[in-house]
C-alpha cells in the first residue's frame, strides 16, 4: 500500500510538473487557446515587443505556424540546447515543423509585437518525421479569387486562397475535415486578424466567406488527411 501511494504521487507530481509546464496555463498573457477537438489544437500566441516569457513546453508532433503579422527578432531558447533566432516573418506566412518536445523560454526583441497560430495536429504523421519547410507569403492579383495548394503530404493539405473585397467563396470539407483561417497581408493596415479568423469544419459541411471590408483576405485552409492517433 505503501508502494502503491508513493508511485501514485509521484505520478502526480510528474502530471502536475507537465501541465504547469503548459504556456496556455501558465503564460495566458502570451498563449490563447482558440480550438481544441481530436484532429487539433490551435493556440493563439501573441508577444509583447520585448517580452521575456519563461520556460515552458510545446508537445512532440507535426506544428503548423500560420503568421498573422509582421515581426522579426524573435529568439527561442531551448534547455539544454542552443538559443535559436526566428527570422522575420510576414502575414499570412506560414511554417511546418515535425520534431521532437520544445522546452524553450522565448525573447523577442523585435519593436513590434509578434502573432501567430500554432496549430498542433493531433493525427497520424504517416511516418513523416523531423519535416522543417517556410511557406512565405506571396503577391497575388488582388482582383479576383486565387488558389494556389502550396504544400501537401500524407498527414495534410495546406491552400492558400486570396479573396478580394467584395468577393466570396466556397469552402467545402467533402472527404476531409477542414480548419479555415483568415489573414490580412503586409499591405493591410489592420493589425487584427478578420472577423471569424478561425472555423473548423467537419466533413460534409460548407461555408461561404465573404469579404465585406476594404482589403483582400488570405484563406489558409488546412485539409487533415489522416485520422486521429
Amino acid at each position: 500500500m505503501i508502494r502503491f501511494v508513493m508511485a501514485a504521487t509521484m505520478l502526480l507530481g510528474v502530471t502536475g510538473a507537465a501541465a504547469a509546464q503548459d504556456p496556455v496555463a501558465t503564460l495566458p498573457d502570451a498563449y490563447n487557446l482558440e480550438l481544441d477537438n481530436t484532429y487539433a489544437r490551435v493556440v493563439r500566441a501573441h508577444y509583447d515587443a520585448g517580452a521575456i516569457l519563461p520556460e515552458h513546453t510545446h508537445p512532440e508532433g507535426t506544428t503548423l505556424y500560420v503568421y498573422l503579422s509582421d515581426s522579426d527578432g524573435v529568439i527561442f531558447r531551448h534547455v539544454g540546447g542552443s538559443a535559436v533566432t526566428r527570422p522575420p516573418v510576414k502575414a499570412g506566412g506560414l511554417r511546418i515543423a515535425s520534431g521532437r518536445e520544445e522546452h524553450h523560454s522565448v525573447e523577442n526583441t523585435s519593436r513590434v509585437a509578434s502573432d501567430f497560430l500554432r496549430i498542433f495536429l493531433k493525427t497520424d504523421d504517416g511516418g513523416i518525421r523531423n519535416l522543417r519547410q517556410r511557406l512565405p507569403a506571396e503577391e497575388y492579383p488582388a482582383d479576383k479569387v486565387t488558389t494556389d495548394e502550396v504544400f501537401a503530404n500524407k498527414q495534410l493539405r495546406i491552400t492558400r486562397i486570396v479573396v478580394p473585397p467584395g468577393q466570396k467563396v466556397l469552402i467545402e470539407a467533402k472527404n476531409t475535415p477542414v480548419l479555415r483561417v483568415a489573414v490580412y497581408s503586409s499591405a493591410t493596415p489592420s493589425k487584427a486578424p478578420p472577423p471569424d479568423f478561425l472555423r473548423w469544419l467537419d466533413r460534409g459541411v460548407t461555408e461561404e466567406f465573404a469579404v465585406t471590408g476594404d482589403f483582400p483576405v488570405d484563406l489558409i485552409r488546412v485539409d487533415f488527411l489522416t485520422k486521429p492517433k
